[in-house]
């Protein structure tokens, strides 16, 4: 499994109904990318001080899915015009998750 993680802060300003519209535009997407094969994402729980305020979660089979996900022009609209406006500051990451059915406590193979 591939996860990728992205992170967001909004800009001052950004209202409830806008972040609303961003967690719309995202439900969106594993219909028409079917390389998505788990998709979370939503607001912090404000459990931290320096914590970003949003944050979105995706698994794919494979780099490759992830490529596609990220190239794929309804994720790159949404992206652009529905996220991009609103945030301040954006932090992403990529792994490979590993596959551990049988103790999923373990670390991926060569951590």
């Amino acid at each position: 499994m591939f996860r990728h993680v992205a992170l967001f802060r909004w800009a001052e300003g950004v209202t409830p109904e806008q972040i609303a519209e961003v967690g719309e535009a995202l439900y969106s997407l594993p219909a028409v990318i079917p390389e998505i094969r788990s998709y979370r994402f939503g607001p912090d729980q404000g459990l931290g001080e320096h914590n970003f305020d949003y944050a979105v979660v995706a698994d794919f089979d494979d780099v490759e899915g992830f490529r596609t996900y990220r190239d794929n022009p309804d994720h790159r609209a949404v992206s652009r015009s529905v996220i991009g406006p609103l945030i301040a500051d954006r932090a992403a990451a990529q792994f490979d998750a590993g596959e551990r059915p049988d103790d999923p406590t373990a670390p991926p193979e060569g951590v």
